[in-house]
């Protein structure tokens, strides 16, 4: 089935969220729009302070818990895969969102650090270089309830010895690097595709991708989550 896109145009928001705990905000001045995406990225939107690393914020933030992976219909947690290999995962966004989906990485591109200038970082995204992970995500099962919801947050970039890349959080239309969400009319059998921008230090680069739900067995922080290199 020809694959879907989902396409805003909306006032370019970012926001960097760096290791070290400092976050940092900028936005464009095009016509906003009230789409679904808009809201279920709110809480970044407001992000204009320090705020916890990814370890305090699993502690302190309660979320839905990802549902165990039925033995033999999903990829197995802790599987390593190619670039292009696919992953059948559960997928769950809140209390009323949950169904099975086809993952697939296809392309961890490296951008360039003038492609930040639009974004007005400032100073602060010195020494920084963007990189684009390319994702494909195909419905499997209850697909039709995860419309309007984003799995951009479940896909992480990772440095070469494991740690996280430094994430991009983007609201609006970043030519680059098109992050969209699941598309209204989602369903068993249809795929659309997205871009979940990552940022590493010139020094080194993000040289894999995995699928990891902030709770669950696919956790980076209690689970396993399956990789691409």
């Amino acid at each position: 089935m020809t694959p879907m896109t989902t396409r805003k145009n909306l006032s370019v928001f970012a926001v960097l969220l760096a290791t070290s705990s400092l976050a940092l905000t900028a936005c464009g001045g095009e016509d906003e729009d009230t789409d679904a995406k808009d809201k279920t990225s709110q809480s970044t939107e407001e992000t204009t302070e320090a705020t916890e690393t990814p370890t305090e914020s699993a502690e302190t933030e309660t979320s839905p818990v990802a549902p165990a992976a039925p033995a033999g219909d999903v990829t197995a947690p802790g599987t390593e895969l190619a670039i292009g290999e696919p992953a059948v995962v559960p997928f769950t966004s809140g209390t009323d969102s949950s169904g099975t989906v086809e993952v697939t990485i296809t392309e961890i591109k490296k951008g360039s650090a003038d492609d930040l200038k639009p974004l007005n970082l400032g100073d602060r995204a010195a020494g920084l270089v963007p990189y684009y992970i390319q994702v494909n995500v195909k419905g499997v099962s209850g697909s039709e309830t995860l419309a309007h919801t984003s799995i951009n947050e479940s896909i992480e970039g990772a440095l070469p010895d494991g740690s996280r890349a430094q994430t991009l959080s983007i609201i609006g239309t970043f030519e680059p690097c098109d992050n969209v969400s699941f598309p209204g009319e989602f369903a068993d059998g249809t795929s659309y595709t997205t871009c979940v921008p990552y940022l590493a230090q010139e020094s080194t680069e993000v040289s894999s991708a995995r699928y990891a739900q902030r709770d669950g067995e696919y956790s980076s922080y209690d689970g396993k989550p399956v990789v691409w290199k």
